[in-house]
Parts: C-alpha cells; sequence; structure tokens
C-alpha cells in the first residue's frame, strides 16, 4: 500500500477535519482516510508522520468485473498479487487472465475452509498462476508465505495493528501460536520489541517467518522454536514480559504454560477466545479469576477488543490480561 503524510484526528471531528484539510488544499484526495489506533488518520500532502493508506478506487471494480463476467462475484480479498474468492465461487469459463488484469492481480485462489488440525493448513486452490506466494504489505510490514500452505485472515487486521501499536521496546515476548508471524513482526517492527520468541509446529509457516524476518531486517531479534507448544514453552519458563496466545477457537491448553512463561515479576498475557456475544463478561471475569488462581498472584482484566464475528452470535475477542506478582518491588 503507499505511503502518505498523516493527520491525526478523534472520530468526533473526523468529518469535519477532512473538509477542512480538503478546503485547505492539504488533503491527499488519492487515498482513503483509516482508523489509527484511537484516532482517525487522514492522508495530507505534508506533515511529520508517514503511515500507508489504501488508495481511493476511482473505477468500481464490481462494474468492471460485470462487463467481462455474466455473474460476477460480490465480493474477494487480495494479498500481495494475488486475488481470492470465496469458497463455492463458479469460474466455469473465466476468462482468468482478464479477472486478473481487472483487478489489478497476476494469480487467482479460491478459498476453502482452514484444516481444523494443529497445523491450520491452509486449503486454497490456485486456479492461476504458477504458485502460492506471495508478498503482503500491511501496516508496514511485509508478510511473505504461501497462500495454498498457510492461513492469513484478512479479518484480524485491527488485531495486527493493535499488537505493533503496542510500546513493546526492552520487552521479551513468547508468541505461542506465532504462525508466519501475524503478530511477531508487527511487534519487532512497528512495536520495537527487544526479543520474541515464536513457536511454532506447521513447516510452512517457519518458512515464511523466516522470510518475513529477513524481508524486515528483524531476524537476529526472533528465535522460532519449532514443533508442538507444549515442549517448546516449557524451555521458556521466566523469561517474558509479555505472552500472545493467538488461537481460536481456544487456547486454553497453553494456558498454564503462558504463566509459566512469565517473569515471576508477572507481565501481560494477551488471551484469543471465539466467545458466544451473550457470555462476554461472563466469560472474562471467569478467566481472569482463573490466571489468578493458576499463578498465585493478582490478575486483572486491563483491556477486551473484540475482533471480529466468527459465526452468528460468536465473536473473536482478545482478553489482555495483566499478572502482577504483589511481593515484587
Amino acid at each position: 500500500m503507499p505511503t502518505s503524510y498523516a493527520h491525526l484526528c478523534n472520530r468526533d471531528e473526523a468529518s469535519s477535519e477532512y473538509d477542512r484539510l480538503k478546503n485547505s488544499g492539504l488533503l491527499n484526495q488519492d487515498l482513503k482516510p483509516m482508523p489509527y489506533g484511537d484516532k482517525i488518520a487522514i492522508p495530507v500532502l505534508q506533515g511529520n508522520m508517514k503511515i500507508e493508506f489504501e488508495e481511493v478506487q476511482r473505477s468500481n471494480p464490481h462494474d468492471m468485473l460485470s462487463t467481462i463476467l455474466t455473474n460476477p462475484p460480490k465480493r474477494w480479498e487480495k494479498l500481495g498479487d494475488m486475488v481470492i474468492f470465496p469458497q463455492g465461487t463458479d469460474t466455469t469459463n473465466w476468462p482468468m487472465k482478464e479477472v486478473a488484469e481487472t483487478l489489478q492481480a497476476n494469480r487467482i485462489g479460491i478459498q476453502n475452509e482452514i484444516d481444523s488440525g494443529p497445523t491450520r493448513k491452509s486449503q486454497l486452490e490456485l486456479i492461476h498462476g504458477s504458485d502460492g506466494w506471495v508478498v503482503h504489505r500491511e501496516n508496514s510490514v511485509e508478510y511473505e508465505f504461501d497462500a495454498t500452505e498457510v492461513m492469513f485472515s484478512s479479518g484480524n487486521v485491527t488485531e495486527r495493528r493493535r499488537m505493533g501499536d503496542i510500546k513493546t521496546e526492552g520487552e521479551i515476548i513468547v508468541d505461542a501460536y506465532c504462525g508466519i508471524g501475524y503478530y511477531t513482526l508487527q511487534m519487532l517492527v512497528r512495536g520495537g520489541a527487544e526479543h520474541v520468541h515464536a513457536c511454532e509446529i506447521n513447516p510452512h509457516s517457519i518458512t515464511a517467518l523466516e522470510k518475513g524476518l529477513a524481508r524486515n531486517d528483524v531476524t537476529e531479534r526472533c528465535t522460532i522454536h519449532p514443533g508442538d507448544n507444549r515442549i517448546s514453552m516449557r524451555n521458556l519458563q521466566g523469561i517474558a514480559d509479555r505472552v500472545i496466545l493467538g488461537l481460536i477457537p481456544s487456547s486454553m491448553n497453553s494456558w498454564g504454560n503462558a504463566i509459566r512463561c512469565l517473569k515471576d515479576t508477572g507481565g501481560i498475557i494477551h488471551v484469543h477466545m471465539n466467545v458466544h456475544e451473550d457470555e462476554l463478561e461472563q466469560w472474562v471475569d471467569k478467566t481472569t479469576e482463573w490466571f489468578a488462581t493458576a499463578s498465585g498472584k493478582e490478575a486483572s482484566a486491563d483491556h477486551v477488543e473484540v475482533v471480529k464475528k466468527y459465526s452468528p452470535h460468536i465473536i473473536h475477542v482478545v482478553l489482555d490480561l495483566e499478572i502482577r506478582n504483589p511481593n515484587s518491588q
């Protein structure tokens, strides 16, 4: 995505600030405003801070597709130069090259359900193009991976951005389900973490993580621990300021090990979970109580982030828990 100078403002001021900047000739009208933490970032022609923005679509891609397809899909996503259509999309007799060019892509894939096994393997089917390797840039971080082998959830974009927004200078972090580095890379590149211990069982994800670390020039600040994290996390006891448990529908199997990874003084644990929307408050209370009891320390819920709707009435949430040793100075 292109970068531009950004003007930050409060959400309730965004409309008036947009108009003011437009009228003063400072607005970059080729790019879209976007959320930035609890603010709104408006692209401008001059300033002190640069970030990535999405380009304004001057022509409607749906209208363009309808000129070459009788019944064009209503939605798709893009990863790098690959456009991905939903499972069940009928591509019979499609002029593949024209479809790809219309959507400014070189390859086309059909998404399928992610394998439910421990490696969370992608089952994307490549129907146009030579291979599944893409370079996808997001929040100033470049991910490099084979989309036919590993998953990449576009719906988690706000959580990846949030993890990168956390200032983690000087911190040692354990990422228990790192995948291709969804959060690891954000915290190293943007957050400034001192070191991340990345646990991953899928060899294809490990290869992608290695490429991503090299591409973002942070290889020296990450140690990869291949294999089952129930084993690798036992070797990381007492070292972490922060632990990420980024597995859904549940990361409960790693809760005990996450506590043991924290330093004796305590730290932060980011607990991912799929929760019924009517039971969120109850789940937060029970989870906080469990961590307090299991750790023998004080535990408090600092923040609850709703990442996305997973299915009817089920939401993917992240609970930011602070664990504190009351006996530590």
